[in-house]
């Protein structure tokens, strides 16, 4: 494995949880994608792209808990700013959402 880091730089990454409160489409993305509008609690909200509707519809993602990464600096993507990292395990063009198996509190670290 070529990309070994420390503990120290995992600690970096700020994971939470965060509940998507808005969905809406994405027509000027490169790639089929969402608008999502997610409440992380003490943290406030935060927008982020996802490319996730292959197997997800709006209604299907409106109020589900997700996991994100936060501490990244927002990035341009058209005329979208998205916000944080909404993380998901890669399957050929699918991704499937990571999510806690329980409601947690929004804003929750994971770790």
């Amino acid at each position: 494995m070529d990309n070994i880091i420390t503990f120290d730089d995992f600690t970096k990454v700020d994971l939470r949880v965060g509940t998507i409160i808005e969905v809406n489409d994405f027509p000027e993305a490169r790639n089929p994608a969402y608008q999502l509008t997610i409440n992380f609690g003490e943290l406030g909200i935060k927008k982020s792209s996802a490319q996730i509707t292959t197997l997800y519809t709006k209604d299907e993602l409106l109020h589900r808990q997700i996991v994100a990464v936060v501490n990244f600096p927002k990035k341009q993507i058209a005329k979208f700013m998205s916000e944080c990292l909404v993380l998901g395990a890669v399957n050929g063009k699918d991704v499937i959402l990571l999510n806690p198996e329980q409601k947690v509190k929004n804003g929750s670290t994971v770790a």
